[in-house]
């Protein structure tokens, strides 16, 4: 199933009643169906965005806890305290390596919106590295939107959910 259920949709179309996940990441939005992975652009795990990082940091998109840091700190698994939960993922070239990496959150800890989960040195990379947000529940929760094509983590909206 190719990942169609999210949008783009300028900001002052969305409704009130809308839910606002607030960007993990900083840099370029894209359309998760552009992800080089096919396990990833065919939505296998769900909707989903992705952002081409132009910072470094990885921070906590809502408030609720870290389930899971796995692949040696590429993906982090989060659960909101409404119950959404949703993969971080980072895809990392296999000819590129980042040198540094400091994983700020370990399982089990509980995070706010905001915290800082992790962060790498990019500055040696040729390309800029992608990264995703996946709704690893949200199948039933349509329609979805995004409103930017650039964001800032911690600051601004990367995806959201429009409550019917």
């Amino acid at each position: 199933m190719k990942n169609l259920e999210i949008s783009y949709l300028p900001q002052r179309q969305l409704t009130p009643n809308s839910i606002a996940i607030c960007s993990p990441f900083s840099g370029k939005v894209m359309p998760l169906n552009e992800h080089p992975e096919p396990f990833f652009s065919y939505g296998t795990l769900g909707p989903g965005i992705m952002v081409a990082l132009s910072n470094h940091k990885i921070l906590a998109p809502f408030d609720g806890t870290l389930l899971q840091v796995k692949n040696a700190g590429t993906e982090f698994i989060l659960q909101a305290n409404n119950g959404l939960k949703v993969l971080l993922n980072l895809q990392l070239d296999p000819q590129q390596h980042i040198k540094q990496t400091h994983i700020a959150q370990l399982n089990g800890s509980k995070v706010t919106k905001g915290q800082r989960l992790a962060y790498f040195d990019l500055r040696d990379l040729s390309s800029p590295l992608l990264a995703c947000l996946i709704l690893l529940n949200g199948h039933q929760l349509i329609p979805m939107h995004y409103s930017l094509s650039h964001v800032s983590a911690g600051i601004d909206t990367l995806l959201t959910i429009t409550k019917k």
